[in-house]
C-alpha cells in the first residue's frame, strides 16, 4: 500500500489514463500570477530527479525551439546588448551598496568589492539563461556582453574616480589618474568580465547538451577566477599607492 501511495511510479500524470485530482487542490490558494513557462517545464512531473533514466528531455528542446523559431536575429542580438548595457550600471550600484561603512576598506577592495560586481556583470545574461534561453544561439553573445557590460562599468567607475573622488582625496595630477584609469582599469574589467563569461557559455552548452533548465553551479569556477583575479590586482594596487 505505502509503494502505491509514495512511489513516483505510480504518479498519476504517468498513467496515461485519466484521475480524479486530489480534493485539496480545490481547497489551495490561488496563485497570484500566471506560471512561468521556465518554471513549468522545471516544476514538472518529468524533470523529477527518480524518472532520470526514462525522462524525456526532448520536451524542453522542442520548447526551446518553438519559441527560437518567433525570434528574429535583430531582436536576440538587441537583447544581448541591453542585457550587458543594463548590468554595468547594475555592478556599480550594487558595489557602492556593498561598500557599507561598517566593512573594512581592504577587506572590501579585496573580497566584497570583486565579489559583487563580477556576479553583476553577468547578470544580464544569466536572466536570459533561466528565463529566455531561446533568445541564445552562440557563445559569443556571453563574451560580447561580458565585455560591453565590463567597458561600461569601468566607464562609470572611472567618471567617478576621476571628476569626484580624484580631487575628493588632494590628487593633484588628475591627467595622470585618467590616463591610468582609462588605459589599464576600465580593459582589466572587460577582461575579468569575460573570463567569468566563459562559465556562463559552459552552462548554456551543458544546457543544450542535457536538455534541461540552467546549472549555474558549472559556471562557479570561472567566476572564482574572475573574482580572485579582480582581488589580487586591487590587493596589488593597495600596495603601490601604500
Amino acid at each position: 500500500m505505502d509503494d502505491e501511495y509514495f512511489s513516483i511510479e505510480h504518479e498519476p500524470t504517468l498513467s496515461g489514463q485519466s484521475f480524479e485530482p486530489d480534493p485539496a487542490e480545490h481547497r489551495a490558494a490561488p496563485t497570484d500570477r500566471p506560471a512561468d513557462e521556465m518554471e513549468t517545464l522545471r516544476d514538472s512531473v518529468d524533470a523529477e530527479p527518480a524518472l532520470a533514466a526514462q525522462a524525456d528531455f526532448g520536451t524542453w528542446q522542442r520548447w526551446i525551439d518553438e519559441k527560437r523559431s518567433r525570434c528574429t536575429l535583430a531582436g536576440n542580438l538587441t537583447v544581448t546588448l541591453l542585457a550587458a548595457l543594463l548590468t554595468g550600471p547594475l555592478a556599480i550600484v550594487g558595489a557602492v551598496l556593498t561598500g557599507r561603512p561598517g566593512i573594512s576598506g581592504a577587506v572590501y577592495a579585496i573580497v566584497f568589492g570583486p565579489v559583487t560586481e563580477e556576479l553583476l556583470k553577468q547578470s544580464g545574461m544569466v536572466f536570459l539563461l533561466e528565463k529566455k534561453p531561446y533568445r541564445l544561439f552562440a557563445s559569443w553573445q556571453f563574451i560580447f556582453a561580458a565585455i560591453v557590460a565590463g567597458l561600461a562599468f569601468g566607464t562609470i567607475e572611472n567618471l567617478f574616480y576621476i571628476h569626484y573622488y580624484g580631487p575628493m582625496s588632494g590628487v593633484k595630477d588628475l591627467a595622470a589618474l585618467a590616463a591610468f584609469r582609462w588605459t589599464l582599469c576600465m580593459p582589466l574589467h572587460a577582461v575579468w568580465a569575460a573570463i567569468a563569461s566563459v562559465g556562463l557559455i559552459r552552462v548554456w552548452k551543458r544546457q543544450l547538451h542535457d536538455g534541461k533548465p540552467a546549472d549555474l553551479s558549472v559556471a562557479f569556477p570561472w567566476f572564482v577566477a574572475a573574482m580572485v583575479l579582480h582581488g589580487l590586482y586591487n590587493l596589488g594596487a593597495m600596495f603601490v599607492e601604500f
